[in-house]
């Protein structure tokens, strides 16, 4: 590995310990951002967001405008076996997780590589969200399953 690749490996690992899980939520935003994540106006997310990542490649996060994102939340945007055996026989997922306008994540919420939450949707405290869920749905469980739209 390059020194060049290093720092900037370190750059972004400094910038995501410190910086998304500061008091202030324009600082949280602002590391996100720095990150190469598009953040919407009005967003929020809770100093205790995990965002499981690999530092070379970050993967594509777009959290749309006005989300709110409960504490202990984690976006899953790296999944694979690591240094098992098992990763020879598995494909490793693609590493983009989109959250559109409007979308509300109660604590606790899990989403998974791959998935994209429409907008206005709702996704209950504790859910794992597996699949993508449609606009102006509310999901629940592990796995997330629909079980009714927004204002029913």
């Amino acid at each position: 590995m390059s020194l060049g690749h290093l720092l900037t490996r370190i750059k972004y690992c400094l910038i995501y310990k410190v910086g998304v899980h500061f008091p202030d939520r324009r600082v949280r935003v602002w590391a996100l951002r720095a990150l190469g994540y598009e953040v919407g106006e009005g967003t929020y997310f809770a100093d205790d967001l995990v965002i499981t990542l690999a530092y070379a490649n970050r993967g594509r996060l777009r959290l749309g405008r006005r989300v709110a994102i409960g504490p202990g939340c984690i976006l899953v945007l790296t999944a694979h076996a690591n240094n098992s055996k098992v990763k020879q026989q598995l494909t490793e997922k693609e590493r983009w997780i989109t959250i559109e306008d409007d979308v509300w994540l109660g604590a606790g919420v899990i989403v998974l590589p791959e998935i994209t939450i429409g907008e206005g949707a709702v996704i209950g405290a504790g859910s794992v969200v597996t699949k993508d869920v449609p606009a102006h749905c509310v999901a629940v469980g592990n796995p997330a399953r629909v079980i009714k739209k927004v204002g029913e």
